[in-house]
């Protein structure tokens, strides 16, 4: 499975005051802006359009499930082939001349669609972010330190470099490993959101996303044996966890109102025969874990433990 990430930085135009959760804003914005330059049908939803198939905005944002899928069958709708990561900081007002960055990160198929995402991001600025509508300036976009887009000029810089997510296994026996949520995770397991997290829970969401991902955004999925990883997941052992909830909502424009997106923070340590396990965990890195991904929930950073 392939992917880019890239960094996108804003000049801020006007006061732009932004609620906690800033993820959600960002993607809400985004797909506003993306249907409205790329929507034919405007006056139709995605799964009653004859285009859906053939649609950027619909494959992107929507991504209904191909008619041909082995799997997924009972869901309208797909993972989506994308994540944005909103800023590190808590910060909520920015004032005129400050810099407003985030993260995006394209998953597979969907690196083919840059520049429409750039072009969107764009209009985004120019619309307006926040509770306020505060004008922003697309500055740039970069790769590690690499101008991909230059927002002066209005043109590609750069190719991206893409990278491909391998199983890469270690070289010695990983037997402790420390994972540290950097934004709030939302597991469901067995009809409830989990508060605590066994390994076999975090392993089977974590699985079931690459899997999920790489089969419908990749030319060459990954072959998971996942009954004989789940079974070797129950056998790790929690020595130490300061779990929390989070309590956030994101407002939907669709549904109108507002919908829950709590989560648990914090950092986990496990101990057992974990070296299997860390080419999954690695990938989990980049692509996040449970739900709410796209507004950039989930993301972690892993520890190797001597």
């Amino acid at each position: 499975m392939k992917v880019v990430s890239l960094k996108v930085l804003y000049k801020v135009k006007e006061k732009l005051t932004l609620s906690q959760f800033q993820g959600s804003i960002i993607r809400g914005a985004f797909g506003y802006t993306f249907r409205k330059i790329i929507c034919l049908i405007k006056d139709k939803e995605c799964k009653e359009c004859l285009l859906k198939t053939k649609c950027v905005y619909a494959y992107i944002f929507e991504t209904p499930r191909p008619e041909d899928s082995k799997i997924m069958r009972k869901y309208e709708t797909v993972p989506r082939p994308f994540i944005f990561d909103p800023p590190a900081n808590d910060k909520q007002e920015y004032q005129q001349g400050e810099k407003f960055t985030f993260g995006l990160t394209l998953i597979g198929k969907a690196i083919d669609y840059l520049p429409y995402f750039i072009y969107a991001l764009d209009e985004m600025g120019k619309n307006g972010l926040g509770r306020n509508r505060g004008k922003l300036e697309l500055v740039t976009i970069k790769q590690g330190n690499r101008a991909i887009y230059d927002g002066i000029d209005k043109k590609i810089k750069n190719d991206v470099k893409i990278k491909e997510l391998k199983l890469t296994h270690p070289k010695r026996p990983i037997e402790k490993i420390k994972i540290k949520f950097v934004t709030p995770f939302r597991i469901v397991y067995e009809g409830k959101v989990v508060q605590s997290l066994d390994f076999h829970i975090l392993i089977r969401s974590l699985l079931r996303r690459i899997g999920l991902l790489s089969y419908f955004h990749s030319d060459k999925p990954y072959d998971i044996d996942f009954t004989n990883l789940i079974a070797k997941a129950e056998k790790i052992k929690t020595i130490h966890s300061d779990l929390r909830l989070q309590d956030q909502f994101r407002f939907s424009t669709r549904q109108h109102r507002r919908i829950p997106t709590s989560g648990m923070i914090g950092e986990i340590t496990y101990q057992g025969d974990l070296t299997n396990f860390i080419p999954f965990l690695k990938i989990g890195e980049i692509i996040h874990i449970g739900k709410g991904t796209v507004f950039g929930m989930g993301k972690y950073k892993l520890e190797v433990m001597k």
